[in-house]
């Protein structure tokens, strides 16, 4: 194969990876002490500091008999099971219960006469059963308990942190000191309580990642041709066997070429990528994805370990036709939604379709000449720049040879005088004129490159200009959403045939007592329910495994979800796309490298060229991004953010990437604030309660007189987040603030407090970020931030006007956290401003002194919404005009990519009251006068 590792065994890697993890829902009876789990006692802390592992360490002959059988029968097939701390015991049903309140992933081995238990990841998830449970016996809702235990998916929280919110959500019902380092070797069952008590707990069904476990089972035996149907096949080295016939790009909301191209691939590759920055519109491209593809006849599933991020998606996709019953949300927790193919069956059976109107044949086929349009409208626009920036290559070796005096293939009359000199002079001039020069190019004479500029301006001359595709993507945003809707009506609609059909299988289905659907029930099923949006892990439950059962599958927030975890997804579609951004926060993997390695060898994999495969090191995003050959996207077009927020993000995680496309004039600035970054010197305060260590009271009281200030005094009518790295001290600054608020400034300003886990995804006008670290805080708290940098770029892209940190100010710019330096140079310095004699080119000087010779007076390098305009000039009744000189180097991006986003610019500067004229290098060496007389033209 190439050197491509066998997919099965690949597959089956992945089915021992994700087993590894055995947390889940879990509740236990007293009876069932000694054979599903075991209480232990000893001292010691567990939970493993930074990249180490924690281990307990067992006498085998300390432990029952029934337990010592119950692991011999599993020591074949897995050695995953979960550490459970603190142990809760409650009643159900008036029987005692066992819960464990966390639980920790780990795997255990025989050493000697020792049973080993390895714990890779200080990385606590809580019980779902013990939330339930702790809600119905308190005055917690379930949905308020798992907001205090809310961290972004897949990941779970580190011992002391846990144990800080426990004691917040639990404080009544805790037995003595929770400490985690001296455990009880007892417990009473009929004593109510949470108790400081470890247990070990054995696999079942329960898990989060059983249903995932039993798919791979399965999908690691299909053959090669049938995994080749499947989105897997890229992933794992194997051509894709499934017909793609690409479709053109529609839109239902407004979008720039890079989503315009990301839609593209989406329908034309069985892989592609989109890397979507904060603020970027990746949710508007996973929506026109999704209506390009539904209203080809396609089946779409949108899948996240995110539930916030699905909830984003869905808002936008309800948009399309709110009245229509077209989608399936799968699981929403906080909502009691649990959705599967067969409870859809039952309610498309029970349920009567409403009449739906039928699309206009007419326009449908004018949407879809509108798409193909605007595709070669772009392909047109892409053959002239390549044409005007060959010629303008041309112009400037023309320029150069002359220059140098290099009239033909000889070296240049330089006198003989200085033969030192001579030589350095034919180095540096044979250097420049070959500067850019294709092989082809490569002898040919100063006349032979004049032929080829008249040839291209004669090719340009011929050339027919195309349509707008600006233009035309508000045409098929206007025509779309009518035609969209009217389409998903009917799809959602059952004829009285069909309705027998589903009525029939829903009998016999019954009848078989739930046995599997079949593939023609479920596609009828999903046909007439086009878009679904899935939780990754619930989906095995829900859906039935099919091979290709969905076109397309769309993994939102992908650089949170694991690999292992996705692969029963992508064996349902055919198509895959996966949006990320590696620059944000990644999930935490229960797996480390020696394990990897380990399980790895367990399927004779080979030792090497594994790396990019590794569940331990690599999330979906970053082993889809490193397929050879994937279409890949970088959404670049910030809409979120005024420009100082979008500077300090840009070149802080994007190497200066993005480019700033809010309209400035849509912020809402508090009073006496600029937008922007700005920074309260609140020098480092440690909390007086020892059980507090990451309590910052002295920016808790300058936050509240901040806000007094601003949403009492002030009145201010913009949104308002408050974020922090650490839960305690959100939790201090929620109770603060409760006592200083009233409940309607809350709900004027929308206020919200919480972590940066728990604000991704979300945005306000106003972000305060109270930082809380300082020179004397723990050093586990300046590692927290230091290890996990992407902390500061979610945290501050939430703000759309002003990002306001709290902190010391001192501490930040010398306390050995980089990414924290550079925000406070960036908050506190000012910015370093490009002078307004410093052209980007040698045309630009020409043309600044051209302009200024007719009596204009044009500002170079003029700052506006995020871009330095080439020229700006200002005419009578205030009219406005950006001039941009358009040639080869300077026409390039940072990647040395051609700017084919000139339209969408040129179009936020015409919202922003500007007019745009663009002239190329050629036309400006050809008639400068004529290119100034429309200049003056569009000033008048």
């Amino acid at each position: 194969m190439g050197g491509v590792p066998d997919p099965n065994a690949v597959l089956r890697y992945y089915r021992s990876a994700l087993q590894s993890d055995p947390r889940g829902a879990l509740t236990q009876s007293d009876d069932r002490h000694g054979t599903a789990f075991q209480l232990v006692s000893g001292r010691g802390a567990f939970f493993p500091p930074d990249e180490e592992q924690g281990v307990i360490s067992i006498c085998l002959n300390g432990l029952p008999n029934s337990f010592r059988e119950a692991i011999q029968r599993r020591e074949a097939n897995e050695n995953a099971l979960a550490v459970g701390w603190p142990i809760s015991i409650g009643r159900q049903q008036g029987a005692p219960v066992i819960q464990p309140v966390g639980l920790l992933a780990a795997t255990w081995d025989r050493a000697a006469d020792n049973l080993v238990i390895s714990i890779p990841a200080n990385d606590i998830l809580i019980n779902p059963d013990w939330i339930k449970a702790a809600a119905r016996g308190s005055a917690w809702s379930e949905g308020s308990l798992r907001e205090v235990f809310r961290v972004q998916s897949g990941s779970g929280l580190t011992s002391d942190d846990f144990l800080g919110r426990l004691r917040e959500a639990g404080a009544r019902n805790i037995r003595g000191q929770l400490a985690g380092r001296d455990f009880l070797a007892a417990v009473d069952p009929s004593d109510e309580g949470i108790f400081d008590a470890v247990g070990l707990f054995l696999p079942t069904g329960s898990s989060f990642t059983a249903g995932a476990v039993r798919d791979l089972d399965k999908i690691a035996s299909w053959t090669s041709e049938k995994l080749a149907r499947t989105a897997l096949a890229p992933l794992l080295g194997m051509a894709h066997a499934t017909p793609i016939k690409p479709v053109d790009p529609i839109n239902v909301g407004p979008l720039n070429h890079e989503q315009i191209q990301s839609v593209a691939n989406a329908m034309a590759h069985p892989l592609s990528v989109v890397t979507g920055p904060p603020g970027t519109g990746k949710s508007q491209a996973i929506v026109a994805m999704a209506a390009t593809a539904m209203l080809q006849g396609q089946n779409v599933i949108v899948a996240s370990k995110n539930h916030q991020a699905l909830d984003a998606v869905q808002e936008r996709l309800r948009e399309i036709a709110p009245d229509v019953s077209f989608s399936v949300r799968t699981l929403d927790p906080e909502n009691n939604v649990d959705e599967s193919v067969a409870s859809v069956l039952e309610d498309l059976v029970g349920n009567p379709s409403r009449n739906a109107l039928r699309p206009d044949p007419e326009t449908v086929q004018k949407l879809w000449h509108l798409a193909a349009e605007r595709r070669q409208a772009l392909e047109q626009i892409e053959k002239r720049r390549e044409l005007h920036l060959r010629l303008a290559d041309n112009i400037d070796k023309v320029a150069l040879r002359e220059k140098a005096g290099l009239t033909g293939n000889t070296t240049p009359a330089v006198p003989e005088k200085n033969r030192l000199l001579r030589r350095i002079w034919l180095w540096l001039a044979g250097r420049l004129h070959n500067a850019h020069k294709t092989s082809e190019e490569k002898g040919l004479s100063l006349r032979q490159f004049k032929t080829l500029i008249a040839t291209d301006r004669l090719a340009l001359k011929k050339m027919i200009a195309g349509s707008n595709p600006v233009a035309l993507t508000h045409e098929i945003q206007a025509i779309s959403q009518d035609v969209l809707k009217r389409h998903l009506g009917m799809r959602a609609a059952l004829d009285s045939d069909r309705r027998a059909k589903l009525g029939n299988a829903r009998d016999d289905l019954a009848l078989a007592g739930n046995s599997d659907i079949s593939r023609d029930i479920a596609q009828m099923v999903i046909d007439h329910r086009p878009l679904w949006l899935a939780s990754v892990l619930g989906t095995p439950k829900r859906v039935p495994l099919l091979d290709g059962l969905f076109d397309l599958v769309i993994f939102d927030e992908a650089s949170q979800c694991d690999i292992a975890s996705a692969l029963p997804l992508l064996a349902r579609a055919q198509r895959a796309v996966v949006v990320g951004d590696d620059r944000q926060l990644a999930f935490i993997s229960q797996i480390g490298a020696a394990q990897d390695r380990n399980l790895m060898a367990a399927q004779d994999l080979p030792s090497t060229g594994m790396g990019r495969y590794a569940q331990g090191r690599k999330s979906l995003f970053d082993f889809a991004n490193s397929t050879p050959n994937v279409a890949a996207v970088m959404l670049r077009d910030q809409y979120r953010s005024s420009e100082e927020i979008v500077d300090y993000i840009n070149n802080s995680f994007y190497q200066g990437k993005l480019r700033v496309s809010a309209d400035p004039n849509g912020f809402k600035v508090p009073q006496g604030a600029k937008a922007g970054l700005t920074w309260s010197d609140v020098p480092g305060q440690v909390s007086p309660h020892s059980d507090r260590p990451n309590v910052n009271p002295a920016e808790v009281k300058a936050i509240i007189a901040h806000l007094k200030e601003v949403l009492v005094e002030q009145k201010y009518t913009g949104t308002v987040g408050i974020i922090s790295p650490f839960r305690v001290q959100v939790a201090a600054l929620q109770q603060a603030l409760r006592d200083a608020l009233p409940q309607e400034v809350w709900e004027r300003a929308n206020l919200r407090v919480a972590t940066v886990d728990g604000f991704q995804g979300q945005e306000r006008d106003l972000i305060l970020f109270s930082l809380v670290v300082h020179a004397r805080s723990a050093t586990t708290a300046k590692s927290f931030l230091q290890r996990d940098w992407r902390r500061l770029n979610v945290a501050i892209s939430r703000a759309r006007a002003v990002a306001h940190v709290f902190g010391d100010l001192s501490f930040a710019r010398v306390g050995g956290i980089r990414s924290l330096t550079k925000l406070a140079a960036r908050a506190t310095e000012p910015g370093q401003k490009q002078g307004e004699t410093i052209f980007d080119s040698e045309w630009e000087r020409i043309a600044f002194h051209a302009l200024r010779d007719r009596g204009l007076d044009p500002k170079p390098q003029y700052p506006i919404a995020g871009r330095r305009l080439d020229f700006a000039l200002f005419g009578k009744n205030g009219v406005k005009l950006d001039f941009e000189v358009d040639g080869r180097i300077w026409h390039q991006d940072i990647d040395g990519n051609r700017k084919l986003d000139d339209l969408w610019r040129d179009h936020q500067m015409k919202s922003l009251g500007w007019k745009v004229r663009r002239f190329w290098v050629d036309e400006l060496k050809q008639d400068m006068e004529r290119c100034i007389d429309i200049i003056k033209r569009d000033l008048s």
